[in-house]
């Protein structure tokens, strides 16, 4: 079982390319999407690359990893209600 589950997430490599495709199909993630990228580089004409390219990479890394985090947190929350609800086993 859990080699099916990892093929599924881990071992997809059409996996990006699907979830980009379904996010594109967002109207929402599209308008925020060019949002950001205008502010983005109206940002970056003001400071200059070099430190924009700094923030936009930690950014990057302090979301990812908070994602993870809450993604980790929601997942043993799962668990712990799939655990309660099963019948104890004597």
């Amino acid at each position: 079982m859990n080699d099916k589950i990892k093929m599924l997430f881990l071992d997809n490599p059409e996996m990006t390319e699907q979830i980009e495709a379904f996010c594109q199909r967002d109207p929402l993630f599209s308008k925020v999407k060019l949002e950001f990228y205008e502010t983005a580089h109206e940002i970056a004409q003001i400071v200059g690359y070099e430190l924009y390219d700094r923030f936009e990479q930690r950014f990057g890394l302090y979301t990812a990893r908070s994602s993870d985090l809450y993604y980790l947190f929601g997942l043993g929350l799962r668990q712990e209600v799939v655990s309660a609800l099963q019948p104890k086993m004597p």
